[in-house]
């Protein structure tokens, strides 16, 4: 085939790095954007990945680095808020959101995949995580018009070596034998990272894509005591999981948002009382929890979980 190009903006995080890595497979070369280039050394060691140090909240550069490309990748999602101003919700989510889509329009780009998040909506989320994704996606389509072709996609929480939710939970579990959870009946139908990317790859050349927004969930919905339960289970954890009422939840975001690092906040419980399941998934014959997480969970298996502190220690 011949050798086509893809600006990937969230390229350094969990998702990114994946994607990026499948992509090159299937022979694409990769402009990578990130602010912090000396920081990626894994990525830089990627073939046909061209590591690009630029800030992506520039409409100038950004354009600059799409020229020429044949598709614009945006992943870019954070799930709390700090006090840098391009580290708010409403940046990441929505002005970085139509400034991509402009510089797809401005460099003739003629696809563009966007990453949002399952229930996404500008005007009914529960939390403004959901409600910001909601107003990007909206962007991406509206704004792009019949210049550019559009592919949304929706997952639910992601899992695989590296993720942020088993490692998270499995490190916790390891130093804290009764475990108060939060919104322990929330429900979520976890997608495991290699569906998630051959989604995306595959509608790169799948033009009944354009337009939609993809709903990724994997094949069984649990509640997420089911979930820390199960990863204690693999981890050969026997922990007392106390189920929180919703006051105590409330009250456990509003002390553990203001822990460095914001382990939990009322942002995160709003968008938990949105159950992340689906009744119309797009992932093909998605897999199960069962068949990966026991490989990079397991006693002998350290190495994800040093990836996942390690990236969230030190982050694009």
């Amino acid at each position: 085939m011949t050798e086509k190009t893809a600006t990937v903006l969230g390229a350094t995080g969990f998702v990114g790095v994946n994607l990026v890595t499948k992509l090159t497979e299937e022979g694409w070369h990769i402009r990578a954007i990130t602010r912090h280039k000396s920081r990626h050394k894994d990525l830089m060691v990627l073939p046909n990945v061209t590591v690009i140090e630029a800030d992506p909240h520039d409409p100038a550069q950004l354009t600059e680095h799409c020229q020429g490309s044949d598709a614009v990748i945006n992943l870019v999602g954070i799930l709390n808020q700090s006090g840098n101003t391009t580290h708010t919700f409403r940046a990441a989510h929505v002005s970085l959101v139509e400034n991509v889509v402009q510089a797809c329009l401005d460099a003739s780009v003629p696809r563009y995949l966007h990453m949002s998040a399952l229930h996404a909506n500008a005007e009914a989320g529960t939390s403004e995580y959901l409600r910001t994704k909601g107003e990007g996606e909206r962007i991406a389509f509206d704004k792009s018009g019949d210049k550019v072709a559009v592919t949304a996609f929706r997952p639910s929480v992601i899992f695989g070596p590296g993720d942020g939710m088993f490692n998270r939970f499995a490190g916790l579990l390891k130093i804290m034998p009764v475990f108060p959870l939060a919104c322990p009946d929330a429900k979520m139908a976890p997608v495991y990272i290699g569906d998630v990317c051959d989604a995306m790859v595959n509608a790169l050349e799948d033009e009944s894509t354009i337009g939609q927004s993809l709903d990724l969930v994997g094949p069984q919905d649990y509640t997420l005591y089911e979930l820390v339960e199960y990863t204690a289970t693999v981890c050969g954890l026997k922990r007392m999981i106390i189920r929180l009422p919703d006051w105590a939840a409330r009250l456990q975001a509003q002390v553990m948002q203001r822990v460095p690092g914001k382990p939990f906040t009322m942002d995160n419980y709003g968008s938990l009382q949105t159950d992340s399941i689906s009744a119309d998934p797009k992932a093909k014959q998605p897999t199960a929890i069962e068949a990966i997480v026991p490989g990079y969970l397991g006693d002998k298996n350290r190495n994800a979980q040093y990836q996942y502190f390690r990236r969230n220690a030190r982050r694009d």
